[in-house]
């Protein structure tokens, strides 16, 4: 066990490292492909990508960048969770942000597993057409329970919670690496790519909802 104010060792700093890039790397290219296809729907776009089925190669290439980086930085997240407590007590003023990035987390996580099952699943099988997805989406965001747009409602919390966790895990990881002159322009970059993610995730889903 790590002593509180002790250095690090290499396998703790190693292990740091692999925690955060496997958030924000995965997380970002989630979010940039996301919103570069999806969000032209705000254009007018109702069919994206080919009408065949999906190459063996993207799915490889997919399963290496998004779905085992994420499951690593999940299986191993209250471990390191429980090691930066031991080792870095986080200020008072902070327990709050960091007890909502952890909440945001889990609302991610579902989120994403639920878009995979809905979404990406029915195209890796060969059920449909990446060129489907679009109006597959907006089909299934339009529809109501009670009147209510519960499917909407859910992945404009999903991506609110992704902006939010990506955009604080950046800001945090700029509090631990950057260098000071340059933190606070860091810190502020960081926040505004959270913003500007929330803002464009959430029109989009609301235009695609609206149909």
């Amino acid at each position: 066990m790590q002593a509180a104010g002790s250095t690090p060792s290499s396998t703790d700093r190693v292990l740091e490292l692999a925690f955060e890039v496997t958030s924000v790397v995965p997380l970002a290219g989630f979010a940039l492909v996301h919103l570069a296809t999806y969000g032209r729907a705000l254009f007018g776009a109702t069919e994206l990508g080919a009408r065949a089925p999906v190459s063996g190669w993207i799915v490889v290439l997919e399963a290496l960048g998004l779905w085992l980086p994420l499951g690593f930085h999940t299986l191993f997240g209250y471990f390191v969770w429980q090691k930066r407590r031991q080792s870095q007590p986080s200020p008072a003023g902070d327990r709050g942000w960091l007890a909502l990035h952890r909440l945001s987390g889990v609302v991610l996580l579902l989120f994403v597993a639920d878009h995979f099952v809905r979404f990406r699943l029915p195209i890796i099988t060969g059920d449909r057409y990446p060129a489907d997805s679009v109006l597959a989406l907006a089909r299934e965001l339009s529809t109501t329970v009670a009147g209510f747009p519960l499917l909407a409602a859910g992945h404009a919390l999903g991506t609110l919670a992704l902006s939010f966790h990506l955009g604080y895990g950046l800001m945090r990881i700029a509090d631990r690496r950057a260098r000071p002159e340059l933190k606070s322009r860091i810190r502020m970059l960081c926040a505004g790519v959270g913003i500007a993610t929330a803002i464009f995730g959430t029109l989009t889903v609301v235009r695609l909802a609206a149909g």
